[in-house]
């Protein structure tokens, strides 16, 4: 009788440490402002969406600001209608790119190592993007785009 019931009681465990760890992966709803300016916009550049990776767009529609970023991005779920903050930890280097009016760049994101492969929902990428508004002085504009990923 004990011979059956422990393989039993292991099961529940592992499945109830499974639900943990899903829960703790998703955390709190997302608390940032996210920008409706047109003068600069992200996007997925189209055929490149993985579960591990995709390849953004930034372009700078404005004639006159000039725009600063680095590498860093946050990917959030969607669950329950809201937007959720994915619990992991970010390393990223901070180089200093800028986007002058008028151009594009395009920037390939591979997040395996720190989101690993993105399971079945809907998911969005948060980039920060800065620009002076006086002298020495900058904003911060929070981009997003959405995207879905449908493990088959």
């Amino acid at each position: 009788m004990k011979k059956k019931i422990l393989p039993i009681l292991l099961i529940i465990l592992i499945i109830t440490g499974c639900n943990k760890l899903e829960k703790s992966y998703i955390g709190e709803e997302s608390t940032i402002e996210i920008s409706t300016s047109n003068d600069v916009t992200l996007s997925l550049k189209d055929e490149t969406l993985t579960d591990t990776g995709a390849t953004i767009i930034l372009t700078n529609n404005s004639s006159k600001k000039e725009y600063s970023y680095s590498t860093p991005y946050t990917i959030e779920i969607k669950k329950d209608g809201k937007w959720r903050v994915i619990n992991v930890n970010l390393d990223f280097t901070v180089p200093l790119y800028h986007l002058k009016p008028g151009e594009k760049e395009e920037i390939e994101l591979n997040w395996e190592n720190t989101y690993g492969k993105l399971k079945t929902g809907t998911y969005r990428i948060v980039k920060g993007i800065d620009y002076e508004y006086q002298k020495d002085k900058t904003k911060t504009l929070y981009l997003t785009t959405e995207f879905n990923i449908d493990s088959n």
